[in-house]
């Protein structure tokens, strides 16, 4: 499926082989609970959730998506069509749905959520891409438990493992989802949540109490022939990045 924007479809199977490997040097474990409160379209989390001892919890603040990973979880099959006209209608309803998830996400230029029709102006098949990329995932994701919307700062998580892939900072895009997103209040968020959880963090930079430990490059498809390019790193807070010794730091950036 056409990534979420920002999403980690490309590289999410990576990011879970650095979390899980800083999951086994800095605890001992391999089955913490995991809790991924931006789950957008699970490109990390799948890979979580196909671990047989693994619990795995999610959110968004974006109420559609989240009904759609639970219609999903139901049987629940997305569009093949979909009309300018019915884009437009499902951009302004005040009805949230699943339907409305998938199209605002599939049928948008750069997969960026209700920002411009682009099946008028792509002979690609949207629709059947995403939809066939929902039934290979429909599978992957029945045992994870999909919380009901709310913004990440409503949780209190403990003993966890938790993935988090904010709105980067400066993302230059238009969601609202993307540009209202409070930065600071989210950094010191992670601080508390590292107190009392393994908290790795997926930005392009971070505040200096939170040092990276792997980094790509990743791209952000602002129409159809452009893509803007980004360093994309994990972070950790220092009190857990002290525990690696030099050998594991290198291990895991190379990964």
């Amino acid at each position: 499926m056409t990534s979420y924007q920002g999403g980690k479809k490309r590289i999410g199977k990576r990011i879970h082989a650095v979390i899980s490997e800083l999951e086994r040097v800095l605890t001992g474990e391999n089955s913490l609970p995991y809790f991924e409160p931006f789950v957008g379209m699970a490109g990390v989390l799948r890979h979580f959730a196909v671990e047989p001892k693994r619990k795995v919890t999610a959110c968004d603040a974006n109420i559609d998506l989240i009904l759609m990973w639970q219609a999903l979880q139901k049987g629940w099959t997305p569009p093949k069509k979909c009309t300018r006209e019915y884009f437009e209608e499902l951009k302004h309803s005040l009805t949230h749905s699943p339907e409305r998830a998938f199209i605002g996400i599939v049928a948008s230029f750069g997969a960026n959520f209700f920002v411009g029709y682009r099946l008028h102006y792509d002979s690609r098949d949207y629709l059947g891409q995403g939809y066939r990329a929902l039934m290979e995932i429909q599978p992957d994701i029945l045992r994870v438990r999909f919380l009901k919307a709310r913004s990440y700062d409503r949780h209190s998580p403990k003993g966890k493992l938790i993935y988090c892939d904010p709105p980067y900072f400066n993302n230059k895009l238009t969601s609202a989802f993307f540009q209202k997103f409070d930065h600071e209040a989210f950094w010191e968020t992670m601080r508390e949540w590292s107190l009392e959880n393994l908290v790795v963090v997926s930005e392009s930079q971070a505040p200096r109490d939170f040092k990276c430990i792997w980094e790509t490059q990743s791209y952000i498809k602002n129409t159809s022939t452009s893509n803007k390019y980004y360093p994309d790193k994990l972070f950790i807070h220092k009190t857990w990045y002290e525990q690696l010794s030099i050998p594991n730091r290198r291990k895991i950036s190379s990964i």
